[in-house]
């Protein structure tokens, strides 16, 4: 005799399976709840007076319990013996399952597994060529329960590639600096080799003058072109194929700069070269259009070991080089 507790009868679309087990909070018990309930089963938990087990008792509790199948586990003296009966097939499974890992009443995780893939066995007669004859049809979430199952392939752990050895990056640039002289427009481009490690590299930049800054005053017109030379590591702060990454660098910059002196009325014109150190730190932001493109901007920052002067007969007009600073924008290819 079959006894339903009220509380386990619940409206549910779910395909719902009778439970019989010796107690509910056997291990057992919980763990193969809890694996019907994670492939959206409902569970209807049914006492059984002991006695032998029998497959009508069992049939009549699937059926009062609207289930499309019934699950009964009988300790045994080896383990445990377990009876299925399936109402969509219309086929009854019989098997002593011998606790091999684990004491029969010991943590019953094994077990429960190893119910399941009973059960699961059963399911899939639903896919034979001519299905067994059932008492009831199999509810479209039947389907939906083992279609995974039959339609997943496994997929390749995927293997993390290596950063790309090599990176030229090539933009527009400014030149700008605190001091009286205004900006000016360079072409920017830089080769990076990501060695010695994945992390830290190796790179080096030039910025050749394209638009000169002026400097005006009463004694005439200075036209002023700078020119960057610099070599340093860099640093990447992202995973590798993440679609944005970060750049810090640092290291040692030549500057080159040349004035060319415009005068008014009778003052002399003259034209100058100097060249001077600067130590550089440079950070930038990086979006990868396709594995091997990105689009970036950047920030180059330094100081000049030696203030460069622009004097008008004998009065300073201008300095330059405490500090500088160059934005730029330009596209980076990578080669492996």
């Amino acid at each position: 005799m079959a006894s339903f507790p009220l509380a386990a009868a619940r409206a549910s679309g779910e395909p719902r399976i009778v439970l019989v087990a010796p107690a509910k909070d056997a291990a057992i018990a919980v763990r193969l709840r809890a694996e019907l309930e994670a492939l959206h089963f409902e569970v209807l938990d049914v006492e059984m007076e002991a006695g032998p087990p029998s497959r009508e008792p069992l049939e009549e509790a699937a059926r009062k319990g609207d289930a499309v199948a019934a699950v009964r586990i009988v300790p045994s003296s080896a383990g445990v013996e377990v009876w299925i009966v399936d109402r969509m097939t219309g086929k009854t499974v019989l098997r002593e399952l011998v606790a091999e890992d684990e004491p029969p009443h010991g943590g019953g995780a094994t077990m429960a597994l190893r119910v399941m893939e009973l059960l699961r066995a059963s399911l899939m007669e639903l896919d034979a060529p001519r299905p067994p004859p059932g008492e009831v049809a199999p509810p479209a979430a039947i389907r939906e329960i083992l279609a995974p199952r039959h339609a997943e392939t496994p997929r390749a752990a995927p293997v993390p590639g290596r950063r790309p050895f090599l990176t030229l990056e090539l933009g527009p640039s400014m030149l700008m600096s605190p001091g009286g002289i205004g900006p000016s427009g360079l072409l920017h481009t830089s080769l990076h080799i990501q060695r010695p490690s994945e992390r830290i590299g190796l790179s080096t930049f030039v910025s050749i003058p394209v638009v000169p800054a002026n400097l005006a005053g009463p004694e005439g017109v200075a036209t002023a072109r700078f020119g960057l030379l610099g070599v340093g590591l860099r640093g990447s702060f992202a995973p590798h194929g993440a679609a944005w990454n970060a750049n810090v660098g640092a290291g040692l910059s030549a500057v080159l700069l040349h004035f060319e002196g415009r005068p008014e009325r009778s003052y002399a014109g003259a034209s100058e070269t100097l060249f001077t150190l600067a130590p550089y730190l440079r950070a930038g932001l990086g979006y990868a259009v396709t594995p091997h493109l990105r689009l970036r901007a950047d920030v180059l920052t330094g100081v000049t070991v030696q203030r460069p002067v622009v004097e008008f007969v004998g009065r300073v007009a201008a300095t330059w080089g405490l500090p500088f600073v160059s934005p730029s924008l330009g596209a980076e290819l990578s080669w492996d």
